[in-house]
């Protein structure tokens, strides 16, 4: 594989790895279920699963992100290759 080729999938990965981390670290400073407690669990453990839940989310939506950019670059290059933009 051309050197070129690679940093090119490497870089679509690290975009879309960040986009992924990004999306998924919005909600986990104030998550929207915070204050809606099911009855009969204490604050602290409500707490600690809504952060257990999306930090799960957000290492999913990480995977996710790198899975695609790759993807979307390959994408690209096979677009770039078969109209020869730079050839």
């Amino acid at each position: 594989m051309n050197w070129i080729i690679g940093t090119l999938l490497v870089l679509f990965s690290v975009a879309g790895g960040s986009w992924g981390w990004w999306k998924g670290t919005r909600d986990l400073a104030s998550p929207p279920d915070r204050y809606d407690r099911p009855i009969g669990v204490g604050r602290r453990e409500h707490e600690r699963r809504i952060q257990k839940r999306y930090r799960t989310r957000r290492v999913l939506l990480t995977v996710g992100g790198i899975v695609a950019g790759a993807g979307g670059g390959f994408v690209f290059l096979m677009i770039a290759a078969l109209r020869r933009w730079f050839a």
